[in-house]
């Protein structure tokens, strides 16, 4: 590799508006959503979700960036805290210089120096192979996606009209019934919120233990900011009650996908095991139906998640199926923490909602 003619550096506040010309130097107008509102939201919010901006400066201006997220991480009983990378942008004039390489080496530095145990990203198609060209990435694999058909005519009305729809609509349906009732459970109450209850706490670590995957810390502040606060957004979040007492929340969107109406389930965090979860999906599921959507997606890497989208009726998509594909890479950066190696996609609990997409 050449010698870099660049420097690397963290951003300082004052350059965003440098930084939104790369921005457009890379995406031009394809992207808007890409604004000066969300990278003050995803990186300079002053809350305490803690982020910074590498760059590398050229001539007094930046060629490349990649922001890494500070976040708070659980693996059952043990905390720790991990940085994720997103939003790696570098100007065309510079690439296959490098670049990439070093920035990524930068945040792992940078990580260690603030006692983080790993960096972890989510990269799409055309980066993944940067991951696994340099050492030190491992890479578990693509994040598993299911889904749904709730209401057959809904989904394929825009496919075939009404009238088609009406006809057929109801053999999708048969291939995604529930495995088994959801029997002996207390009916509950689903209600949608702006801001969740501090109490969602509780419930968050009550999940992380049960699930036993290495997770973000799903904290009522976490959500309030990445559900409530990020501009232009259009999650719905449901909390659900049993008895008074709060069982767990959902947060659902509904996005086109294939010239369709899509419901996803974004992320969603409950107490009481499999049971609980399903109870989830199923209050998602009644305000999809309200809504006239017939499709539900999910992410899900979690076994516990697995078994409750499973008895729910979802099915595994092919992964030659998904219209947007989801990879995942970490690299531990020396500092002790970890339980075991988390080689594994069931080791980490990945959804819609820890990924920049969405």
């Amino acid at each position: 590799m050449a010698e870099p003619y660049w420097t690397n550096r963290l951003a300082r506040p004052d350059e965003t508006d440098a930084i939104m010309e790369l921005v457009r130097a890379v995406h031009g107008d394809a992207h808007p959503e890409l604004n000066r509102a969300y990278f003050e939201w995803r990186y300079r919010s002053g809350t305490g979700f803690r982020a910074e901006v590498v760059m590398a400066e050229f001539e007094g201006k930046p060629i490349a960036i990649l922001p890494m997220s500070i976040f708070d991480f659980q693996w059952q009983d043990r905390f720790l805290t991990g940085v994720m990378i997103t939003g790696l942008l570098t100007h065309p004039d510079h690439r296959r210089r490098g670049i990439f390489r070093l920035l990524t080496e930068s945040v792992r530095q940078l990580t260690a120096e603030r006692n983080g145990v790993f960096v972890m990203g989510m990269p799409n198609e055309a980066s993944l192979p940067g991951y696994l060209k340099f050492g030190g990435w491992a890479y578990p694999g693509l994040i598993p996606m299911y889904a749904r058909v709730i209401d057959g005519p809904a989904a394929l009305r825009p496919k075939l009209g009404r009238i088609g729809a009406s006809l057929v609509g109801w053999a999708p349906e048969l291939l995604f019934r529930r495995r088994s009732a959801l029997s002996g459970m207390a009916p509950v109450d689903a209600e949608r919120v702006e801001r969740v209850p501090g109490e969602l706490d509780e419930v968050c670590d009550e999940f992380a233990r049960e699930c036993g995957t290495l997770m973000i810390r799903r904290t009522a502040a976490y959500w309030d900011w990445r559900y409530r606060a990020k501009p232009d957004s259009n999650y719905r979040t449901m909390i659900v009650r049993e008895g008074g007492r709060l069982l767990g929340a959902v947060v659902t969107a509904i996005q086109p996908r294939a010239g369709m109406d899509v419901g996803m389930i974004i992320d969603m965090a409950a107490r009481g095991g499999v049971s609980s979860m399903r109870q989830l999906l199923q209050a998602a599921e009644d305000n999809f139906r309200e809504c006239g959507i017939g499709i539900i997606t999910c992410q899900a890497t979690t076994p516990l998640l697995h078994d409750a989208l499973t008895q729910e009726g979802y099915r595994r998509l092919k992964d030659r199926w998904l219209p947007k594909k989801f990879h995942y890479v970490y690299r531990p950066t020396g500092v002790p923490g970890l339980i075991k190696e988390p080689s594994e996609l069931s080791d980490w609990h990945l959804t819609f909602g820890d990924s920049d997409n969405t």
